[in-house]
């Protein structure tokens, strides 16, 4: 754990110290009069609407199809992938290029998975499985190929949950300093 927190401290400083030359360019200067505060609150904001829909939605579609076993359809991937598309173009619309790449960063990391599973927790009033059975409980994960952790194995290899807990944080880490 201490490695981990070292590592993701070290990650935050060098994005922090890189971003300052790129800040000053002008292809990642927000081309909005948005301020720092409502770039951190929109894509923040955006990415717990994202994992909270991705949540909501795919368990509706796992309750009414049966939970044993349960793979998401293709429609609802592709609708997840317009919902990204949709808010990655609002946030570069209101925010700037800036705010679009941190909350793609942010998803692609593991990020919104990792709220995913979060939201798990924090939401026992839906009439679906809670607590008990859910977060993240496995030691392992096969669904997480299109990470950067996961593009480097092997497509379908397991990744420890520690693994991508530490690139979820590493992406948040390097994603709130592009914002500045």
């Amino acid at each position: 754990m201490v490695k981990l927190l070292r590592a993701s401290i070290l990650s935050f400083l060098a994005v922090a110290v890189l971003a300052a030359p790129l800040r000053s360019q002008s292809f990642f200067a927000p081309d909005t009069n948005s301020t720092r505060l409502d770039r951190y609150a929109y894509v923040l904001g955006s990415s717990l609407v994202f994992s909270l829909g991705d949540y909501i939605g795919f368990n509706l579609l796992k309750k009414a199809h049966g939970e044993q076993g349960f793979k998401a359809p293709l429609f609802f991937r592709i609708a997840e992938g317009i919902s990204q598309a949709v808010i990655t173009y609002f946030l570069y619309k209101e925010c700037g290029l800036s705010s679009a790449i941190s909350f793609n960063l942010i998803w692609w990391t593991w990020g919104d998975d990792f709220a995913y599973y979060e939201w798990e927790q924090l939401l026992d009033f839906f009439p679906w499985d809670h607590r008990a059975g859910s977060g993240l409980r496995f030691r392992e994960y096969d669904s997480a190929g299109w990470t950067p952790i996961g593009l480097t194995r092997p497509q379908g290899s397991e990744i420890a949950r520690s693994t991508l807990i530490a690139q979820a944080v590493i992406g948040f880490s390097i994603s709130m300093p592009i914002l500045w």
